[in-house]
């Protein structure tokens, strides 16, 4: 993976990550949550950041972006986006079927009932997959807080990088990321 991709990375996770407003986390999740960022903010600047000189940011930057457990992380990440977005795309289909169900079901005698049968089930089964994938973005929540050190300290770097104008900076816009 080149540099700047992994630079792209860090700066996307990391805006990811501090543009999510407060949310409501089930049993004081957000409060441990906050605690964690402002954790990980203060970790964030280091003694001696003012002295270092581009190539020093670049290779901290690198060795956070290169850490195997961020790497696999960022890949699990994804596949877990590529998996939404083939769900997302088997929807669109579903909607066509239906639309045509429903018509079918108003024009019908009789066939509305069993249609309102099937809708209901299918809302049901939502339900389930809702709450199944609220789980499942909590848990993504929770490990992505022990990557915070790290994305955090890689803003850090990459702003002074962006004072002190660096090449290997110059394209990263950081307006996301605040």
């Amino acid at each position: 993976m080149k540099p700047h991709s992994l630079v792209f990375a860090m700066v996307f996770l990391a805006g990811c990550a501090m543009s999510r407003g407060p949310a409501v986390m089930p049993g004081g999740d957000y409060q441990s949550m906050a605690s964690g960022m402002e954790a990980a903010q203060a970790q964030a600047s280091q003694p001696g950041d003012e002295n270092l000189t581009c190539d020093q940011l670049q290779e901290q930057m690198l060795a956070i972006a290169q850490d195997p457990a961020f790497l696999e992380h960022v890949e699990t990440a994804g596949k877990a986006a590529e998996k939404d977005m083939a769900q997302m795309q088997v929807g669109k289909g579903e909607i066509a079927a239906k639309s045509a169900a429903t018509v079918i079901a108003a024009t019908v005698p009789g066939a509305d009932m069993g249609h309102m049968m099937a809708t209901a089930m299918e809302n049901q089964s939502r339900a389930a997959q809702g709450k199944a994938r609220m789980e499942a973005k909590i848990a993504e929540g929770h490990q992505m807080m022990g990557f915070m050190p790290m994305l955090m300290r890689g803003q850090r770097l990459i702003e002074l990088a962006a004072a002190r104008k660096c090449e290997w900076a110059a394209d990263v816009d950081l307006s996301g990321a605040q």
